[in-house]
């Protein structure tokens, strides 16, 4: 009896090694067959490479394009045309202001909306970012001209407050022109393509699962 029960202990040992082993090497069968090839790796990779390529391009042509002077008109034509809303929206809220060009004056102090206190350079990153996403022609352009249109009039936000806080809070006008309202924008650029992505796709599954 007792070697028949070591036989059999022997037996249970070399058979769960053995099971052991055929364990292991299915595993790394497995493991070496979920193993991407470089062409798997491209093939993941490319939408990212393209998204990321046809960005940066279409940042490198907005650097490109400022300095010319055709777009540099553009640009003072655009940043007078803010002066004048900016200074409107000022005389409804009780200032007694009045506009030259690109400056606001009041009695009190004086605002000038120069290169930088614009919404161009946000608005072409959020629509670089909008173009570059693989989506239909469609919902491109209804994310660029909303999304473009929202920073726009972020922009007239900017102006009055900077121009409240330069009257009465001046201490506080050079970090929050600088460093407030810049990330304002990027970050505002940021969740726009982040809500834009969303929406494109739910209408995607939501076209998807209509019944023809």
């Amino acid at each position: 009896m007792n070697y028949r029960a070591n036989g059999e202990r022997r037996f249970r040992r070399t058979k769960s090694k053995t099971l052991s082993a055929q364990r292991l090497q299915q595993l790394a069968a497995d493991t070496e067959v979920r193993r991407p090839n470089p062409i798997d790796r491209y093939q993941i990779a490319r939408p990212i490479w393209g998204f990321g390529l046809r960005f940066v391009g279409l940042m490198l042509l907005f650097y490109l394009m400022v300095p010319i002077e055709f777009c540099d008109r553009l640009l003072y034509a655009y940043l007078a045309a803010n002066a004048r809303l900016a200074n409107e929206i000022l005389n409804c809220l009780g200032q007694d202001s009045h506009v030259f060009e690109v400056t606001i004056r009041s009695a009190r102090f004086a605002i000038s909306v120069r290169r930088g206190c614009d919404a161009v350079e946000p608005a072409w990153l959020f629509c670089a970012a909008v173009i570059s996403f693989p989506a239909p022609i469609g919902r491109k352009l209804a994310g660029m001209s909303t999304g473009a249109a929202f920073l726009l009039l972020l922009n007239l936000v900017r102006i009055v407050t900077l121009y409240f806080i330069g009257l009465h809070f001046p201490l506080f006008f050079g970090p929050v022109h600088l460093e407030v309202w810049p990330a304002i924008f990027v970050v505002a650029a940021i969740l726009l393509w982040i809500g834009w992505i969303e929406g494109t796709r739910r209408t995607a599954t939501t076209t998807r699962h209509v019944p023809a």
